[in-house]
């Protein structure tokens, strides 16, 4: 009996204290709960920042004095003439032309960027150089001087015994056409580039 009373007793206490924690926090609930707005009374308002400062009017702006230059100096005066805009970002530099004066049937080395084919084999002779290129999935190809070859419209210039040079054209950010040349290097089989 006397446990059963002490539990009555403690769940009474925590009961008490509840409605007290409750009771505490009414005035936070909304109404028919917590107090009434209207039954506050007015709020006070506290004001701590200063009044704006009064405006007077200024003397007129006059432009800056131009510095003087030193004794027997000119001034530095910035010539734009010829130089590059420096607000053109520079991903825009060049872009790759493509030749208008002649039809140029797209061959399938055109669908590769020069990156993705290997110089596999040259053939200097009498009447030429040729040089056998291999794409990416091992196919390979026939390239002689005048072939075009890459995305950007490359033209093969030269075949040596070691080294094919592929011209490319470019539009720099003037509009002039500038020639960019790449070197593919036949490499002997012990010394090919391994990743």
């Amino acid at each position: 009996m006397d446990r059963a009373s002490n539990t009555m007793k403690f769940f009474s206490l925590i009961s008490v204290i509840s409605i007290a924690i409750f009771i505490g926090s009414c005035d936070k609930l909304p109404l028919p709960f917590g107090k009434d707005k209207k039954s506050e009374g007015p709020k006070k308002i506290i004001v701590t920042s200063k009044p704006p400062p009064t405006v007077t009017p200024s003397t007129p702006l006059t432009p800056p004095i131009p510095l003087q230059p030193k004794e027997g100096k000119r001034p530095f005066v910035y010539d734009p003439s010829g130089k590059r805009d420096p607000f053109r970002p520079f991903i825009e530099m060049q872009t790759p032309v493509k030749p208008s004066d002649e039809r140029i049937p797209l061959t399938p080395l055109q669908k590769y960027d020069l990156s993705q084919l290997k110089l596999v084999a040259i053939l200097v002779g009498k009447e030429g150089g040729r040089a056998m290129v291999e794409d990416s999935e091992g196919k390979g190809y026939i390239i002689t001087k005048g072939t075009y070859i890459g995305r950007n419209f490359g033209k093969v210039k030269i075949i040596t015994k070691n080294v094919v040079i592929i011209e490319e054209q470019y539009k720099d950010y003037l509009g002039n056409i500038k020639p960019k040349e790449i070197e593919f290097r036949l490499h002997a089989p012990g010394e090919e580039k391994k990743p």
